[in-house]
């Protein structure tokens, strides 16, 4: 672990705080990372040291400086420590980088499927994919509703910049409920993301999670292709 101070604490959502990071030129070379990659926090609150994953919203060659988003946690005792008590000039210790939710080599378009703050990674490899490949990228992108949705303007941005490589379908709760395989199945079928070249990225909650890797798997998508 190594001692990282907070450059800024930029606030996304009411739930939601991006922070940051300033890393030593001695430890640059240490902390390169790959999209989609997370930092590990030692944190002690109270006389208690935690440890927490926190994954990085920045991407290499795209964003000059290392940024982490955190989301509150009902009772989580590390993201409300952070986000109510970590500022700016403060010094937070982090592990370097790690995580194999990256881009898979290769040419096959990439399809997410992200919800809540399970979209921290899947921004990143967003933004890494439109900026060092050709690939297409299709975004399914599921929030209770749209003052939830962290980087919901951003991603609407780039899709407005890269309209012929970016698409992005906000899945609000409150307007159609949770998301179900109906919904995975329509977003495959409107694209060519069903195709077995496609790698397959899902972040979210657990629920959320099983039921699109259930549905991707039901229609063919080889697991292998399944992130």
């Amino acid at each position: 672990f190594h001692p990282l101070r907070v450059r800024r604490v930029v606030p996304e959502t009411a739930q939601a705080s991006s922070f940051v990071l300033d890393v030593p030129a001695d430890l640059r070379a240490a902390f390169t990372y790959e999209a989609g990659q997370f930092l590990t926090f030692r944190v002690r609150v109270g006389d208690e040291l935690h440890h927490r994953c926190y994954s990085m919203s920045s991407a290499p060659g795209v964003d000059a400086e290392l940024q982490v988003t955190v989301k509150r946690v009902p009772g989580g005792v590390v993201s409300n420590w952070m986000i109510d008590s970590l500022g700016t000039g403060d010094d937070v210790e982090a592990s370097v980088p790690a995580g194999v939710f990256r881009l898979a080599p290769g040419d096959g378009d990439l399809v997410a499927f992200s919800a809540g703050s399970g979209v921290t990674p899947v921004f990143s490899l967003v933004k890494a994919a439109l900026a060092t490949t050709g690939r297409q990228v299709r975004l399914y992108y599921a929030n209770r509703d749209r003052d939830a949705a962290i980087f919901g303007d951003e991603l609407d941005g780039l899709a407005e910049r890269h309209p012929d490589r970016l698409e992005v379908i906000h899945h609000l709760d409150v307007k159609r409920g949770y998301v179900e395989a109906g919904a995975v199945r329509a977003f495959l079928r409107a694209g060519s993301g069903a195709g077995t070249d496609a790698e397959c990225y899902v972040c979210g909650p657990s629920s959320f999670m099983d039921v699109v890797e259930r549905t991707l798997l039901a229609q063919g998508v080889p697991a292998d292709r399944i992130h």
